[in-house]
């Protein structure tokens, strides 16, 4: 065998042992990967957001806080589906 021959086959075995090693390396990599899908899957918790619901003085519409028009009168917040609700309640008063 001549120097050539014993270099290949030597590479050759360093490449079938390195994709040996990286295989089972992405076996474990796999398996951590699935394990961490499955207990965030398990740990995952369900929050449900309470939205608070407010009610227009003049139309009678129920609508998220945070969606309506705030009025402060007299210490006390008034809350409006639109404008023109708003306006309407300014009026009145």
């Amino acid at each position: 065998m001549g120097a050539v021959e014993s270099f290949l086959n030597i590479l050759l075995i360093f490449l079938i042992v390195s994709s040996v090693f990286n295989y089972f390396a992405y076996l474990q990599a796999r398996k951590a990967a699935l394990k961490a899908k499955e207990d965030n899957a398990v740990s995952k918790v369900e929050v449900k957001e309470e939205i608070e619901m407010v009610t227009d003085h003049i139309c009678g519409r129920t609508l998220p806080k945070l969606e309506a028009y705030i009025l402060a009168k007299d210490n006390k917040k008034h809350y409006f589906c639109s404008w023109d609700c708003r306006e309407k309640f300014i009026a009145g008063n």
